[in-house]
């Protein structure tokens, strides 16, 4: 398995791991991703799409955002989305995108990242809980935040 970060020039493999594991789009939206527009979305350095490829076929991805802080010259990371294909679920590829993420914060001094959940996604709770995220509340909406430690 590769686990790579797309940048511009990555626009077909971005495509193809969108369609392929958001299966639950609408064909309005299918039809609408365009390479034109993820060349756009890709070169925005603060855009994050990591995909892990096996055989160069997309089995999974995250998307994050890095985003500016008002009080510090320090960023915080929103890791916003996990897909991983049905069919390669619970065989590590989750765990070893989301390292690939804190590997980034760690490297580019973020000061935290976080995802958001629900209680009752029993398998997003185990997952983020197995990679250092440490719950914030206790609500039916949560957040995981990775604190600089667990990159």
């Amino acid at each position: 398995m590769i686990v790579k970060c797309l940048k511009p020039g990555d626009e077909i493999i971005a495509k193809n791991a969108i369609i392929s594991l958001k299966s639950y789009l609408y064909s309005d939206a299918k039809n609408k991703l365009t390479t034109d527009y993820l060349k756009i979305f890709l070169q925005e350095s603060r855009n994050y799409f990591i995909v892990a490829l096996i055989e160069n076929e997309p089995v999974g991805f995250i998307l994050a955002y890095r985003l500016m802080r008002i009080d510090r010259e320090q960023d915080m990371m929103f890791f916003y989305e996990i897909e991983v294909n049905v069919n390669h679920r619970r065989k590590g590829i989750g765990r070893e995108l989301i390292k690939y993420l804190k590997n980034i914060c760690k490297n580019e001094n973020i000061m935290k990242m976080w995802v958001e959940t629900n209680k009752s996604n029993i398998a997003a709770m185990n997952l983020y809980k197995s990679t250092g995220g440490i719950p914030n509340k206790e609500e039916d909406e949560i957040s995981f935040e990775y604190k600089p430690n667990s990159f």
